[in-house]
């Protein structure tokens, strides 16, 4: 349904969050808790409502397994859906390490945005032509069902036509970062060469479809169709906070494009001996400092890092004698950046592995060069991003200005 990358989740929460399924050619298949909500009461209102009113003879039973297939098919056609993007995806360069179903349909994870608008267009075109062809699919099984095929049956295959042609138009409404809100952003992109420029339209476009969405919902509820008008709302401001997260995850990305681990990290921080004693560590460190954690360094070797979990693992009336060196956490190769590692791929890394901080060490020693931590990625963040604010104001200052010296 839409392509979210790793930055979209800002830095709250891993993006591989949700139930491991299975692997599809290297692709993790996740489901969200909140998927298993929507597929129950999928089945429900299919088994409920849908099929006993279009087939009342059908016993209890028979509706019921009925609703229970088309609930699994419909979710293989969402799954269909977001493979789709993740293939073009793939053979664009892009790696997409995960697709996540959850309340509101699906999303492939990929590890960045697309260079270029062309190859926007591509991914987010192939999604609701998957779903098209899916319910092209449908149609020819349909056609092809022999005569004396159980109605209910029929009922099945005619409703999975009706629900993939629904998913592929509603896919193509232009509110990002709905396929057809990524094709406006990539459209506007080609057209004026500014992504953050495409992507601030979009995202507008995108919010306004979720109000449009909720206030159809209110009306709904006023001709007194209540669940469709409630789902509507749901809808409608999921569809907006999801287009400001995602244009947030666009920004995130434009800020921190060209940077390196060297320019967020903590220069030179406070490090400890591994032969402190715990009660000093907390005395002078944790409680004096404020800190959560300290690199662990003996001369030119960084040891690992002396954090606050492993702390309170510790009673209180050991630490007077128990040491640092004895409860730290080793280095950990992959808890490790340089400081010229891209900003990006270290933030990735973090999301990746759920750690609040990575040890910075010099290439091909173990010297420790400083600290990489989410708090100091958003304070870069906020920095960066003020910077360019000024710079938006001086230009906007002395454009005027600059165009009356010219006339």
């Amino acid at each position: 349904m839409n392509q979210a990358t790793g930055t979209d989740r800002r830095f709250a929460r891993d993006a591989r969050g949700g139930f491991p399924l299975f692997r599809i050619r290297g692709i993790q298949v996740r489901v969200d808790p909140s998927w298993f909500l929507i597929f129950l009461l999928i089945w429900w209102s299919l088994s409920a409502g849908y099929f006993p009113r279009i087939h009342p003879a059908a016993s209890s039973l028979e509706v019921w397994t009925a609703g229970l297939l088309t609930a699994l098919m419909f979710f293989l056609s969402l799954l269909l859906h977001e493979l789709s993007h993740s293939f073009v995806a793939r053979r664009a360069g892009l790696d997409v390490p995960s697709i996540t179903l959850f309340l509101f349909g699906g999303a492939s994870e990929m590890s960045r945005e697309p260079d270029d608008p062309s190859t926007e267009l591509r991914i987010a075109l192939v999604g609701p032509l998957a779903s098209f062809a899916l319910a092209l699919v449908f149609w020819g099984a349909g056609a092809l069902l022999p005569a004396g095929t159980p109605e209910l049956l029929v009922g099945v295959v005619r409703y999975l036509v009706w629900i993939n042609l629904a998913l592929g138009v509603f896919n193509l409404l232009p509110g990002f970062p709905l396929d057809g809100g990524r094709v406006l952003r990539a459209l506007l992109w080609r057209r004026t060469g500014s992504l953050e420029h495409a992507s601030r339209v979009a995202t507008r476009a995108g919010k306004a479809l979720g109000l449009g969405l909720a206030i159809l919902g209110v009306l709904q509820i006023a001709t007194g169709a209540l669940v469709g008008g409630i789902w509507l709302i749901l809808v409608g401001f999921f569809a907006r906070g999801l287009a400001e997260s995602s244009y947030q995850g666009v920004m995130l990305r434009h800020v921190l494009a060209e940077a390196a681990v060297a320019d967020a990290m903590v220069r030179d921080p406070l490090t400890v001996s591994p032969d402190l004693t715990l009660d000093r560590l907390v005395e002078d460190y944790i409680l004096g400092r404020g800190l959560r954690a300290v690199p662990v360094v003996e001369g030119e070797r960084t040891l690992g890092l002396i954090s606050l979990e492993a702390l309170s693992a510790v009673r209180p009336e050991a630490r007077a004698t128990a040491r640092v060196r004895d409860h730290l956490e080793p280095l950990d190769e992959e808890r490790v950046v340089v400081p010229a590692t891209p900003l990006l791929d270290a933030l990735a890394k973090m999301g990746r592995l759920g750690v609040q901080r990575l040890l910075v060490i010099e290439p091909g020693s173990r010297r420790l060069a400083g600290l990489l931590t989410r708090s100091g990625l958003a304070r870069f963040v906020e920095l960066r991003q003020a910077r360019g604010a000024r710079a938006q104001s001086a230009d906007a200052v002395s454009g005027p200005a600059a165009a009356a010296r010219t006339t």
